[in-house]
């Protein structure tokens, strides 16, 4: 049998059998990303035709309030356990490029940029992102970020670069204690973002140090915008739905498509 030393870690951690999980990799090599969609795979059920549950169908997504100003609403909680599992081996990466560690914001962006990117529906030239943190009062701008990879959204942040001059973002991210105020603030004249997402719960926000210090909570809850001028429903269902599988499985927010 053959298995990478960190889908072996992964393994050890939550106590699961490799002999039990299918391998993706070459000739066969179970890798972490098999062994997180090994607990993915328990909640969704594959898609027709699917291979040893290789490819799985995207989990149903519908909004849980009315269009509130013209926005479809989500609210959702997903399981980050599977981030805190994995996280350890990548900070220690993350510490030797750029002497700190990811935040988990740094996920959280790649997440709602590779679920919205990933609907054909929306097709903008390029992808701006606007984010608040410490209650609104650090902010940070990010430009042209569909291509980015984790590390080089956290490299691109470090610094917290201000938004320029007539910034139209079309994502905005912010915790929860973020006002309405605070963002219509930054944003320039009467400019809407194409989708927003609030982050809720006690899971810190900065510094994940799985094997050191605990998370608080495994559980993420957030609230999902996603602009109904902009897409339909259908479309807004299907981020909806990508994004909670991202962020269930943060072994495939490290790769670029």
């Amino acid at each position: 049998m053959l298995i990478s030393p960190l889908a072996r870690k992964i393994c050890a951690a939550q106590g699961k059998n490799p002999d039990e999980l299918h391998g993706s990799g070459p000739r066969g090599r179970i890798m972490a990303s098999d062994v997180v969609r090994g607990a993915v795979s328990r909640t969704l059920r594959p898609e027709s035709g699917a291979r040893n549950g290789a490819q799985l169908a995207t989990p149903a997504a519908h909004p849980t309030r009315e269009v509130k100003d013209g926005y479809y609403v989500y609210d959702a909680e997903t399981d980050m356990s599977a981030l805190a599992s994995i996280s350890f081996p990548i900070a220690v990466q993350c510490e030797k490029l750029l002497e700190k560690r990811y935040s988990l914001f740094d996920y959280i962006v790649r997440a709602v940029v590779k679920a919205c990117t990933s609907e054909k529906e929306w097709t903008p030239g390029k992808v701006d992102v606007l984010l608040f943190e410490q209650q609104g009062e650090q902010t940070t701008a990010l430009q042209d970020v569909a291509d980015m990879s984790i590390y080089r959204i956290a490299r691109e942040s470090e610094g917290n670069p201000p938004a320029p001059r007539n910034f139209r973002p079309d994502i905005v991210i912010c915790d929860a204690q973020t006002t309405r105020a605070q963002v219509a603030e930054k944003l320039s004249g009467n400019a809407r973002p194409s989708f927003a997402m609030v982050v809720r719960g006690n899971t810190p926000k900065v510094g994940i140090r799985a094997g050191r210090t605990p998370l608080q909570s495994p559980m993420l809850s957030y609230t999902f915008y996603a602009s109904a001028t902009v897409v339909s429903a259908e479309a807004a269902n299907r981020i909806a739905a990508e994004l909670q599988a991202l962020l269930f499985n943060p072994v495939r927010l490290l790769l670029l498509r």
